[in-house]
């Protein structure tokens, strides 16, 4: 008994030695990341910079819709006079001779081409134009998403968030998680400052420097 006592007593001092020299784990350190969201969409219709490219979209789109019209109202034009041919012809179809007969109506065939090959072309130029335009809008979007993200990092900074979500990915956002407003303020007031900064002074010509008087001779 003496001596399986002694051998407990020396495993147990050898277990709280052991427990001594053990290295201790290290801390665990949480990390909980401020998270916020964006509406694009909102910024690029309510800021200024958005409504200045908005408004260059809407130009594009006047232009093609105008140009459309144009195409239309020729068209027209031409259906009219086409009518107006054809209605003369079975007007004078007992007074005119065959060969006056058969002119007027090589005259419709003619117009008749013309009108293909007009609305043919019609359709191809405006497909070349609305393809110019969409080129146009995809640079502008790329545009403005360059200069929008400056202060999209502003402001993630200056509320040190470490997480900036779209709000589009999201399926439902607390308004207290969205930074849209902020942008929104922050690039409103670069733009009026820089539509507020007088343009740079010209500068002005350096005046020609006069002509060394020769010396007089004595």
């Amino acid at each position: 008994m003496k001596t399986l006592s002694k051998a407990l007593i020396l495993v147990a001092a050898a277990a709280a030695a052991q427990a001594q020299e053990a290295p201790a784990k290290p801390e665990v350190k949480t990390w909980n990341p401020k998270i916020a969201v964006i509406d694009m969409a909102r910024i690029s219709s309510e800021s200024l910079l958005g409504k200045g490219y908005a408004q260059q979209l809407e130009t594009l789109r006047n232009e093609i819709e105008a140009e459309q019209k144009k195409k239309q109202a020729d068209l027209e034009k031409m259906d009219a006079a086409l009518k107006a041919l054809q209605d003369e012809l079975e007007k004078q179809q007992g007074v005119l001779s065959a060969e006056a007969l058969d002119r007027k109506r090589q005259d419709i065939v003619r117009k008749n081409r013309e009108r293909q090959a007009f609305l043919e072309d019609g359709q191809q130029e405006l497909q070349r134009t609305r393809q110019r335009a969409e080129q146009r809008a995809q640079q502008l979007n790329a545009e403005f998403q360059v200069r929008i993200k400056p202060h999209v990092e502003a402001v993630a900074k200056e509320k040190g968030i470490d997480i900036l979500l779209d709000s589009q990915v999201a399926l439902t956002v607390s308004n207290r998680f969205d930074i849209s407003q902020e942008v929104i303020l922050h690039a409103d007031e670069a733009e009026r400052a820089a539509k507020a900064k007088p343009a740079a002074p010209a500068t002005p010509a350096a005046a020609p420097s006069p002509a060394a008087s020769p010396t007089p001779r004595p």
